[in-house]
Formats: C-alpha cells, sequence, structure tokens
C-alpha cells in the first residue's frame, strides 16, 4: 500500500490495514449489529446467503480488495452475486443473480421465478444492479473496529 497513490479513495484508510486484532474482528463479525456481517456473509458454511463466504479470501485477495469491497461494495462485485434487471424484446423483465453466462446464455437467480435460462439475442436491456452491502456500513464503525473486521476478514481460515 505504500505505492498506493494519495489520491486513491483508499488512502485515508492505510493505517487499517494491518495490525488488527482478529478476536476482535470476529466478534464484530459475529455480533456487532450495525454492520451484520454474518447476515449476508458465511464463514466455513455458517451465516448468510447474500454475499460471498469469506474464509480463505485473504489466500486469494489482497488486503487492499477486502478494504475496498468493505468500503465501496458496489466497485467489484464478486462472480455469483451481480444483480442484474433484464428485459427482453418481448416485454417480460427479470431481477435476480448472474449465476453463469456465456456468450449466447445468461442464467439468473431469481427470487420470484428461481433459475432462469434467458437467450441473450432475446435480451433487450440489461442493468446492472447495486450490491446489497450498503456504501456506507463502514460509518458505523470506528477505524480500530475496521482495521480488526478487516484483520479478521483477511486471516480466516
Amino acid at each position: 500500500m505504500a505505492g498506493l497513490p494519495k489520491d486513491s479513495p483508499l488512502a485515508p484508510y492505510r493505517a487499517v490495514l494491518h495490525g488488527g486484532n482478529a478476536e476482535a474482528g470476529r466478534k464484530i463479525f459475529i455480533e456487532n449489529q450495525q454492520v451484520a456481517c454474518l447476515r449476508c456473509h458465511k464463514v466455513r458454511g455458517e451465516g448468510g446467503e447474500v454475499g460471498p463466504e469469506l474464509a480463505g479470501l485473504g489466500q486469494r485477495q489482497s488486503r487492499e480488495y477486502i478494504l475496498e469491497s468493505i468500503l465501496f461494495p458496489n466497485r467489484s462485485i464478486a462472480p455469483g452475486f451481480e444483480s442484474v434487471l433484464v428485459e427482453l424484446k418481448d416485454g417480460a423483465s427479470y431481477a435476480g443473480l448472474v449465476k453463469s453466462e456465456n456468450a449466447t446464455e445468461l442464467v439468473l437467480n431469481s427470487p420470484e421465478d428461481g433459475i432462469l435460462t434467458l437467450k441473450k439475442a432475446e435480451i433487450q436491456n440489461r442493468q446492472r444492479g447495486l450490491s446489497p452491502m450498503p456504501e456506507e456500513l463502514v460509518s458505523a464503525l470506528s477505524r480500530r473496529e475496521l482495521r480488526d473486521l478487516l484483520e479478521f476478514v483477511a486471516t480466516v481460515k
């Protein structure tokens, strides 16, 4: 992070990247109802289904990526958790999570309609939805709590 440009949106949070207490972060993750991480995210199979499993994330992604995901959840949404609104040429519209996609088909998991396989040639309009994780979530945490939470997420296996 030392090479991070001063105008980077992560620059003001440089101090939270290292030195946190993972056990305190685990408590925040599980018990802090203001951020309610466990309601949406799983760790080792326990927790919600709205966001991705976080165990092992620190081995796959950098601390900067994890911090950015907490601070700005709409910048990069994990595969399988991107929400879209799709309007077909026949006027039908569907909303859901993108489960898979190839050159000709889009597979959505729609809360209303279940798993849908849509032909891309039939799609008139596609809009990316926002992450269900609120952008202002971090405002409920002190810098120390954010550092502890980041330490937990970055080190949980």
